[in-house]
């Protein structure tokens, strides 16, 4: 399997940026996909939580009876939380997206690889016989 189609399904199916990291060795690069992603993330799980964590009281209080249709009504009306959430959300599926292309695309391109450029001071054809 080549490099660039094993760091695509890495960063598609587990995180994004961790295919670029783990497989092709440019970090940098990964990161660039990994830490808004990342913050996204955290940012909705911290909403999405303080939401559940209002409901459940409600719900444990007796201040929401436990129908269905009103749970689900509480929900809905919960959901808009302004231009952050928008932005996390963009911010995930924008670099997921990007990730994937980004391996595909250059995950085999020497000029996209610092170690193995053809002028770069570690490159293995320039200093044969030094690790």
């Amino acid at each position: 399997m080549k490099p660039s189609f094993k760091a695509a399904l890495i960063s598609g199916l587990i995180f994004p940026g961790l295919g670029q990291m783990l497989v092709l060795k440019r970090f940098a690069r990964g990161s660039v996909f990994l830490l808004p992603t990342l913050a996204g993330a955290l940012y909705i799980v911290r909403i999405a939580y303080e939401q559940i964590n209002a409901l459940a009281g409600q719900l444990a209080s007796g201040a929401l009876p436990f129908d269905v249709a009103l749970i689900a009504q509480h929900i809905a009306a919960s959901r808009t939380n302004g231009p952050a959430m928008t932005a996390a959300t963009l911010a995930c599926v924008l670099c997921w997206s990007a990730s994937i292309l980004d391996a595909l695309l250059f995950g085999n391109d020497p000029h996209c690889d610092p170690v193995h450029a053809p002028h770069h001071p570690r490159h293995p054809a320039q200093h044969q016989g030094q690790p």
